[in-house]
Order: C-alpha cells, then structure tokens, then sequence
C-alpha cells in the first residue's frame, strides 16, 4: 500500500486516541521544567543549550537515523503531544509536521519552528535526472540551514526569543544560556570566515548539494556531481565520466555526506584517482558519536579540517555552469508561440511589493543575490530593485474586463478595459519579453488609460505574479520603460513569502 495512504489513515485513528488522552503536562511532571521535544540531533543541541537546567530536551529522531526518510509513529506522537514545546528546523526538512497540526492543538503544544523569518535558498528537485526512489530525497527549498554556522546562530537565537516570549519568568536564564552558546558558534563562524579568507581553491565538489548555504554564506562555491551515491556501486558509465571530469578539472578531493561504503571507496580512489572526504550534515549522529562526546561545535569543526584540504590545494578553480538557460521564462521563444491573452490572466486581488521593499522585508533576498551573483552588493541590488519597484499604487483588483487602482492613501480609480494585442520587445542582452496591451474604455473615468502586462509568460495562462506598466500619454512611451517595472503578486501573501518567491524564481 502506498506509504502515504499509510499516514494519513494512521493520523485519523490517532487523531481520537490522542484526543481521548489526558494533555495536562503538569499531571505527569513532577517538576516545573519544560519539557520539550526536538526532532533531529541540530535542533537537539540548540535548544538544550538554550534551556540548560530550566527545561528536558529530548530527541525524537533517534540516533543514526535518517531524518529524511522519518515519520512518527503512535508512541511518537504521543511523545509530541505531551511535550511543552516541539522543536523542528522547517517544513522543508521534516515534511511530516504539517500534517500533525491536530496533535500539537490537542496537546496545547508551543511549536518553534528554527528558521522562522528566514528565507530558504532553492532546493535540489532538479539536481539529479532520477527519481526521488532512485536517489533518495529532494527538497523544493533547501532546509539545511543549520550547516552554516551563522545561520544556526540565527536558528538559536529563534528558539531563544520564542521560548523567551513563551515563558518570560524563565527569561533571564535562557537569555544568558543563549549567549553564552552564540560565543562559541561566533568563534566557530570566525574560524570558517577566516578558512575562507585565506582560500587559494573556493570550489569544492560534493556527493550533491547539502553544503548550499555553506557555500553561499562563506564565499565557497559548492560542485555537485548529479548521480554519485555513497550507497550504491557507481556503474562502469558513470565511473568513466567521473575518470574524465576529474581529469579535466585536476580534482584532488570528493565530499560524501557520510563514510562510504568500502567497495564503493576503493573503487573510486582506484578509478578516478581522487580522495573520498566526508562532510557531515549532522542529521543523525551515532549512539556512539554522542557517547563520544561529539556534537555540533566539534563536528563543525571536523568538515572545517576536511574543507581545508581542498581551500589549500592548487587545483583549477571550478564552477558552476553560467550559461543562462534558453527558455521562456528567461526571454527566448519564437514569435509563433506567443497567444493573445484575455485580461482574465490576471484576474484577482493583488499586492504591491514596494513596500515590502521599503520595510527591509525583502533585504534577505538582496543579500543573497550578493552572495549568489557575486555581481552587485546589497545596496546596489536594493536600489536597482527600488527603482523598479516604485510606485504609488499599492492594490490592484481585477475582475472581468474591469480593473481597480487603490494607492497608499486608500483612493481608487477603475475603468473597463479592452484588449488591443501585444507587443514582441528586444532587450540589450539579446532576450526578448512580451507586453500586453490594454486600454480603458471609459478615457473620463480617472483611471489610467493605458496599461501593459509582462509576466515572463507567452501563452493564455493564469499568472502568480506580473509586472504592469499604465499611464496615460501613449502606449509607445509605455514600451520605452525598462528601468521602472511595478511588481505585484497575489493579495493573501505574506511579505516573506513573496520574498521567498523572489529568491525561489
């Protein structure tokens, strides 16, 4: 039977044996700690450095179990529903939790979500040209937050603030507990900062791409090589390409995310004349790890070590593929494929994002575009962006042939519209796009008389978000404006995540 089919039967059976059970913490705990559940060995860590005394952590993920294949069984729900407050990392990595909304309500549980308030980069569906039973797991956005360590301090200080805010008799302890913490993750921080500086060689090559917000946020660039498992002996095919990459690029080292297997290590070092390293993720530390005395700080510190093997080495610089991908979204199509469009493409309430941009709401997204481009600085992408953003009007609706302009002060304007066909623009950099062009039927209404559409789309679709461009001289002195693009996307969007959407798109 499918697994999922499995799940979702499992909850609703669950749904009233949980209900029928006592949620009343204070019945089973005799002390007035917190009692708090954490899902993998990150989180764990996190929080009990942040609660020391005041609170028992536990781990709900056992040991050297793989995170991405876990869901709960009854007893761990169970274990979550009598908890004070759960803690995960995001929706990204434990895709279960959304779907256990029901035990966190019945248990009155605080859920702390680590990543709440940050923008996640784009995950890795499309890395690989197999199937997630071939190869493992994807993830639409990259829930790896945690493998950078500024980042984790971030993700400690929202489990601070939301338990801070949760149980602020406690705060004076959980705030020194925190700090004290957040000093080791700096130094930690200054350590790879410092890796980094000093590099001669910024790419490293890995299994696939865990390492991504390592990468962005130390200036590292990461090289996944689609198809290289340490679970599976690589076929004689994939064997002779890796031989001819790792020729072509004098590649000295490969990073898997766990020890491989023997076979498969031998096989490489013999094969490809390369040296297997492991980068950790953390998801699951062994029994015997822990026993050992490791954790986040010192195996951190390990990936720093196996990373300077190959910042130090001599090795042609590697990077990415840079070649913009010939597609419609990116503005290269035949002019045979462009359809009319009804102005019901557009159809719905919709929002401004200059605001979003005005707040700071949006700066994350600048910030990454910095650290991913290498090609403008945050104030240079902000600007660049304020000037195409700018505009007064901060709702637009449309319905039917009709369109309504609300501006900051809450005045509206609108007018019926007609359509009067599109336009094929050529842009410097050799692409193309497409306005759709509409103008009011009713010229004294007050709204504006000309208005364009441009939603990176060519064909008679709904559309998530758009640019437009209106005024009221001419269509022509419309189409010369190329610097100043009002952005809108659908009204019930928060500003993170229309940010989100920026950075995913």
């Amino acid at each position: 039977m499918n697994k999922k089919i499995l799940w979702g039967a499992t909850l609703l059976i669950l749904g009233g044996v949980l209900g029928a059970c006592t949620t009343n913490q204070e019945a089973t705990n005799d002390s007035d700690k917190i009692q708090i559940m954490t899902t993998f060995y990150p989180m764990y860590e996190f929080t009990k450095n942040v609660v020391g005394e005041e609170g028992d952590v536990e781990l709900l993920i056992s040991a050297g179990t793989d995170s991405h294949d876990y869901e709960p069984s009854a007893k761990d729900l169970r274990k979550i529903q009598d908890a004070d407050v759960f803690v995960y990392n995001n929706e990204n990595m434990e895709t279960w939790v959304p779907s256990i909304e029901n035990v966190f309500e019945q248990g009155d549980v605080l859920v702390v979500k680590a990543t709440e308030n940050m923008v996640l980069l784009p995950g890795d569906e499309d890395e690989h040209d197999h199937s997630e039973e071939e190869h493992g797991h994807s993830h639409a956005l990259d829930p790896h937050v945690w493998l950078a360590p500024n980042l984790a301090m971030k993700e400690v200080e929202e489990i601070r603030d939301q338990l801070v805010k949760a149980y602020p008799d406690k705060a004076d302890v959980l705030t020194a507990n925190a700090e004290a913490y957040l000093e080791e993750l700096a130094m930690l921080d200054e350590s790879y900062q410092t890796l980094t500086d000093q590099a001669v060689q910024t790419s490293f090559v890995t299994q696939h791409a865990a390492f991504g917000y390592l990468a962005t946020e130390y200036g590292l660039t990461q090289v996944p090589i689609a198809g290289l498992s340490a679970d599976e002996e690589p076929s004689p095919a994939r064997l002779a390409e890796l031989k001819e990459y790792v020729k072509a690029n004098d590649i000295q080292y490969i990073y898997f995310e766990s020890n491989a297997k023997n076979a498969i290590a031998k096989t490489l070092a013999k094969e490809a004349d390369v040296e297997l390293l492991v980068l950790n993720t953390l998801e699951g530390l062994s029994a015997q790890e822990i026993e050992e005395g490791k954790n986040y700080l010192s195996v951190m510190q390990e990936n720093l070590e196996a990373l300077r093997k190959t910042t130090e080495s001599t090795q042609a610089s590697l990077g990415q593929e840079t070649t913009v991908e010939k597609t419609v979204e990116n503005g290269y199509f035949e002019d045979s494929e462009v359809e009319d469009r009804p102005l019901s493409n557009w159809a719905g309430e919709w929002q401004s994002v200059y605001p979003y941009l005005e707040d700071g709401t949006l700066d994350q997204v600048f910030e990454y575009k910095e650290k991913l481009t290498k090609d403008k600085t945050k104030a240079e992408y902000k600007a660049y962006y304020e000037t195409g953003y700018q505009t007064d009007i901060d709702q637009i609706t449309i319905t039917d042939d009709r369109i309504t302009f609300t501006d900051r002060s809450g005045n509206r304007v609108s007018s019926n519209y007609r359509y009067v066909g599109y336009k094929i623009l050529t842009y410097e950099a050799g692409n193309r796009g497409v306005r759709y062009v509409f103008e009011a039927t009713d010229p004294n209404s007050g709204a504006y008389r000309y208005v364009q559409f441009s939603d990176h789309t060519i064909t008679d679709t709904p559309v998530e978000h758009y640019h437009i461009y209106f005024g009221n001289e001419s269509q022509e002195q419309l189409y010369d404006e190329m610097d100043h693009w009002p952005t809108y996307y659908q009204a019930d969007l928060t500003g993170l995540e229309i940010a989100q959407e920026m950075l995913a798109h």
